[in-house]
């Protein structure tokens, strides 16, 4: 008997059928891969920061700063602890503004967030641009909810100083003012006048109308800032009241040694751009003093700088033109200053509300110089009324203590320190 082959299997058609394990093998490939695609995606999912929100609407350009297609910190979470680091977005509710209405304030990590053109009430994503030791700069990418806030409470009513020329520009005076510059925030609705130093903010008059004499009834006024509105009615034609100019502050004055003085050449290394004027002006540093280098902007440059204006921690330079210098940059070395007896000294825990402590006033307040002084303990800035003469020591009383920073009252001079 002759045997014959045994046929393959064919189909109800008669095509050759596949065999059952190139069918399985055929469902794997194509299975497991979906599968792996579906466990990384939940993976992404599952393990994602909770603390951590992913932006990915990018605004037009003339909206200001993009938002890149990263993460925002998201600090308005309760009990959320973030950082304010360079360059990084984060997610904020603004509490309060400026006195000059041009910034929203959140905080960051304990530190005053300034945001331009935020509001009181507004939850924005903002990308910080400076940091410094109490306050952070940061500027507005977009606003992503509102509420209603309360009212805020009324500020005490402003008092002038003894002499100050401008006492009589208070809330619902009506005057005539020559407006003489836009506003830098609202140049179409707003622009500004000046009384004797007094920066007058008038709602309702568009730059086109710079160097007009106007009539204004005053809205609001503070002790550096006025805002008023225009009356409608016609400015006079008279000479306006002659008013002598706002006393100044004392100029600052440098320690024995110290090189940042104005009129001074000296080299400069640029680090960081200008937070408000980044195109325009580089900032350096001496040590810990601020020097702000109109016109020169490229970051890692050596530059040779004439000091123009000097305060207690910024100054301002402009570029010498000259060929900077190859040998060590300028250092401050700050005098010390006369220590307190230990054995007097108060520690930072004895600042507490109602304690009594002896203070040594290193400075007027800058706010109230006439009224109140400012002491230290362990950094700790303590405002004190009733006592402005710097050097002497006081007896005070704490009537008020917050996290970086305390208010007290004199209780008159301190009983002398013993010599050693």
């Amino acid at each position: 008997m002759t045997s014959t082959p045994s046929s393959p299997e064919t189909s109800p058609g008669g095509a050759p059928a596949a065999p059952r394990d190139t069918v399985w093998k055929t469902v794997a490939l194509t299975t497991l891969p979906l599968l792996g695609i579906a466990l990384i995606l939940l993976a992404i999912v599952v393990l994602r920061p909770a603390r951590q929100v992913v932006i990915t609407e990018v605004l037009p350009p003339e909206s200001g700063s993009a938002i890149n297609l990263g993460q925002i910190i998201d600090a308005t979470v309760p009990g959320a602890w973030a950082e304010p680091r360079l360059g990084f977005r984060y997610r904020l509710f603004v509490e309060d503004e400026s006195e000059d209405r041009s910034s929203g304030i959140a905080h960051l990590a304990g530190r005053a967030v300034f945001i331009p053109d935020a509001r009181r009430g507004q939850t924005v994503l903002a990308e910080v641009t400076r940091v410094r030791e109490r306050v952070v700069d940061a500027v507005l990418t977009a606003v992503v909810g509102q509420i209603a806030m309360p009212p805020k409470p009324p500020r005490p009513a402003w008092k002038p100083r003894p002499g100050d020329p401008t006492a009589d520009i208070v809330k619902d005076a009506v005057l005539d003012v020559v407006l003489t510059e836009p506003s830098s925030k609202n140049p179409e609705t707003e622009a500004i006048a000046r009384v004797a130093g007094l920066v007058v903010v008038v709602q309702g008059a568009p730059s086109s109308s710079i160097g007009e004499r106007v009539n204004v009834r005053i809205t609001d006024r503070r002790e550096r800032i006025a805002f008023a509105e225009l009356t409608g009615k016609p400015a006079g034609t008279g000479p306006l009241p002659v008013r002598e100019a706002r006393p100044a502050k004392p100029a600052y004055r440098p320690d024995a040694g110290d090189p940042v003085v104005t009129g001074a050449e000296l080299d400069v290394v640029i680090s960081e751009p200008s937070a408000k004027r980044p195109g325009e002006e580089g900032i350096a540093k001496i040590g810990g003093l601020v020097v702000a280098v109109k016109g020169a902007t490229t970051i890692g440059e050596r530059v040779n700088v004439r000091i123009t204006g000097r305060r207690e921690r910024i100054a301002f330079a402009e570029p010498t033109g000259k060929p900077a210098g190859t040998g060590p940059l300028p250092e401050i070395k700050k005098a010390p200053r006369p220590a307190a007896p230990s054995s007097s000294a108060p520690r930072l825990a004895d600042v507490a509300e109602g304690a009594v402590l002896e203070l040594n006033i290193l400075e007027p307040s800058r706010k109230n110089p006439d009224t109140e002084g400012v002491a230290k303990v362990e950094g700790l800035v303590i405002f004190v009324s009733g006592a402005t003469e710097p050097g002497s020591r006081v007896k005070a009383r704490i009537t008020s203590r917050m996290s970086r920073v305390a208010f007290a009252e004199s209780l008159g001079p301190a009983a002398p320190v013993p010599a050693p």
